[in-house]
């Protein structure tokens, strides 16, 4: 009779070991499982993308010149992440790449961060104000190939080209112009910026795994 009721208790215990392991065991499966699907559908939330422009002015291309209207690496710290300029710069002295690093950025909060000022029909610039039908001059802005009244209020979206012109300068002229803006935005959405203030961490396999999982 002991016997027996040994052999039964054994028996019992082994079940419950093998409950145990097999709940542990399925445990893991649905945390790995989770895991793996947090880690495919992760998607960072920085906004980092780029696009390109160019203006002149009676004929003149404005080259930005000077440290003032670039923005520097060390900007981009904690405490500098409230400034209106890291939402949308240039730097690296490329005076045709525009950085963008935040939401519904516009083209007129791109040219207030260069000091400059842009409306439907005069811009201000580092040489002066210049406005519609001065001197038979026009304001003019091309974006994306169309020409268009206003980009003041206009979202900066990712690869634009926009042209500014400000002269007497006929559509052959202008189209020329814009031909010649440089076409590197897309290039610069797939690399590493350093300078990025929300997107200053490169992706890499294992921030990916990091950011899927608990452990930050």
């Amino acid at each position: 009779m002991f016997s027996a009721d040994l052999g039964i208790h054994v028996k019992l215990s082994d079940v419950r070991k093998s409950n145990i392991l097999l709940v542990f065991i399925g445990f893991c499966i649905g945390v790995i499982g989770l895991m793996t699907a947090r880690f495919i559908a992760y998607k960072s939330d920085n906004v980092h993308y780029h696009a390109n422009f160019a203006l002149y002015v009676d004929g003149t291309i404005d080259k930005f010149n000077g440290p003032g209207y670039y923005e520097e690496v060390q900007a981009c710290t904690s405490e500098n992440a409230d400034n209106p300029r890291i939402r949308t710069h240039l730097h690296d002295e490329n005076p045709s790449l525009v950085h963008v690093h935040a939401h519904t950025v516009t083209w007129g909060q791109f040219f207030t961060n260069l000091g400059y000022s842009v409306g439907d029909s005069v811009i201000q610039t580092g040489n002066g104000v210049f406005a519609d039908d001065h001197n038979d001059n026009k304001l003019t802005f091309w974006l994306n190939g169309k020409k268009v009244d206003s980009i003041a209020g206009r979202v900066i979206k990712s690869e634009d080209v926009l042209l500014i012109n400000y002269g007497k300068d006929d559509d052959i002229t202008l189209q020329k112009r814009y031909d010649a803006v440089p076409r590197d935005a897309r290039e610069a959405n797939t690399k590493y910026d350093p300078a990025g203030c929300s997107g200053d961490e490169n992706l890499t396999f294992w921030n990916r795994l990091k950011r899927s999982s608990w452990f930050e």
